[in-house]
């Protein structure tokens, strides 16, 4: 069982030299694709004081927005807009187009669709999109664990304090394989895997990971071999992660899988 007392003592944001090693001794510390060819860590080392290196909110069902089509005379405001929000199956409809899908994308790529599709009809459409409420904040804990769920993803929660809030591993879990699942595309996603069984009989937790909104933290009853395998078997046709629909990750498919080293 993983107290709070203990994830309390985490130094958020940061990772030693020895903990990194730990995992890289491991694991190995090169990113990877499913193609096999070699690619940078798509995760920004740092991003503080630089919020263009901060990856763009992506839309997922459940998300109101207005779509702005510019000046109308015929509204009160005079700009056309439309108040939608994204239903469960990951689209909206806008008229005259039909359905378009939105969940997955940026605001800026789906206006870019849009703009697209509008343009069979209409001579130089324009649409400008402003997310206005987005769906709960929710980290995802699968597997091996006692309560498996969504739970709330306060500021700065923690592997440690997801695994808590689910009530801890059960006794068969691979205590040291534990994989952070990571969106970082439309279909691409980053993969860590944290020794915390170990890291926590040898007193430090300083790379436990913070988690980020729709992470996945899954506890495997095994030790993991390869990474990249199991990832595609996770998120394979028929997998859990898309016939349970988790908030955040409908209508993904998997393309690209980064492994990276905390």
């Amino acid at each position: 069982m993983i107290r709070l007392a203990c994830a309390g003592l985490i130094l958020l944001g940061s990772f030693t030299v020895a903990a990194a090693a730990e995992i890289a001794e491991v694991h190995g510390t090169k990113p990877i694709l499913v193609n096999g060819t070699p690619s940078a860590n798509p995760l920004p080392d740092s991003t503080a004081g630089d919020w263009s290196k901060v990856a763009e909110y992506r839309i997922v069902p459940g998300d109101e927005m207005i779509l702005n089509f510019g000046p109308s005379s015929e509204s009160p405001t005079g700009f056309l807009e439309r108040t939608l929000k994204v239903r469960p199956d990951g689209r909206i409809s806008v008229f005259p187009i039909g359905d378009v899908v939105a969940a997955g994308r940026t605001p800026r790529e789906l206006e870019a669709a849009i703009v697209d599709m509008l343009g069979t009809t209409y001579k130089e459409p324009r649409v400008t999109i402003e997310v206005t409420k987005i769906a709960g904040n929710l980290v995802h804990v699968l597997g091996r664990v006692t309560k498996p769920g969504s739970y709330p993803a306060d500021p700065f929660v923690t592997v440690a304090q997801a695994l808590t809030e689910a009530g801890g591993f059960t006794d068969d879990a691979a205590r040291n394989s534990v994989v952070v699942f990571h969106r970082v595309g439309a279909r691409e996603v980053s993969v860590a895997v944290l020794p915390l069984d170990r890291m926590m009989k040898h007193g430090s937790l300083a790379a436990d990971m913070p988690l980020e909104r729709f992470d996945i933290v899954y506890v495997p009853r095994n030790t993991i071999g390869n990474i990249t395998v199991f990832t595609q078997q996770v998120f394979g046709s028929a997998n859990l992660i898309l016939n349970t629909g988790l908030v955040g990750w409908e209508l993904f498919n998997l393309s690209k899988v980064y492994h990276f080293v905390p």
